[in-house]
């Protein structure tokens, strides 16, 4: 079972994985719609875990250095969001989508980069056995939003990436 700070590292591997994939797509539309369509999947579970369970802990145990790293974190989630609805509303396609593609994923890696360099070391130093804990409740999370295909369509993540 993986802590919290690998479960997190994890899914940061599974989008760039995933981005490669993409790239490689190259004159296959349907192809890149579809992996577009999972990293933007991907980000919204991914941001959701971080923001009910894990940064919550983080503010928790670091203070007021967690609550400056957590608001940078929600600020750049936010912006990740915007360009997701802007995606979902063209319908993952058409000429504008590529942009707004190209600058969500420049934001997103560095986020991941700033995430892995500052607040994932010291959460690791602070959060001490919760860090196992916490991985298991976000793995389980994880699964139930997996399981139930509750996607960037669904209502309830509708309205978190509408905040």
């Amino acid at each position: 079972m993986d802590n919290a700070i690998e479960l997190i590292k994890s899914d940061h591997r599974k989008v760039e994985q995933l981005y490669q994939q993409y790239q490689g797509a190259n004159g296959q539309p349907q192809s890149k719609q579809s992996i577009l369509r999972e990293i933007c999947q991907a980000l919204a579970i991914h941001a959701e875990l971080e923001e009910d369970l894990f940064y919550p802990a983080v503010e928790r145990q670091l203070g007021k250095d967690g609550v400056s790293l957590v608001k940078e974190a929600l600020k750049e989630h936010s912006e990740m969001k915007r360009a997701i609805r802007q995606l979902q509303a063209r319908e993952f396609a058409g000429p504008e989508c590529e942009q707004v593609f190209q600058d969500m994923i420049k934001g997103v890696q560095h986020h991941v980069k700033e995430e892995e360099t500052e607040l994932l070391p010291k959460a690791q130093q602070q959060l001490g056995a919760e860090i196992e804990r916490l991985g298991a409740q976000m793995q389980q999370y994880k699964q139930e939003l997996q399981n139930t295909k509750r996607g960037p369509g669904s209502q309830k993540r509708e309205a978190r990436l509408n905040q």
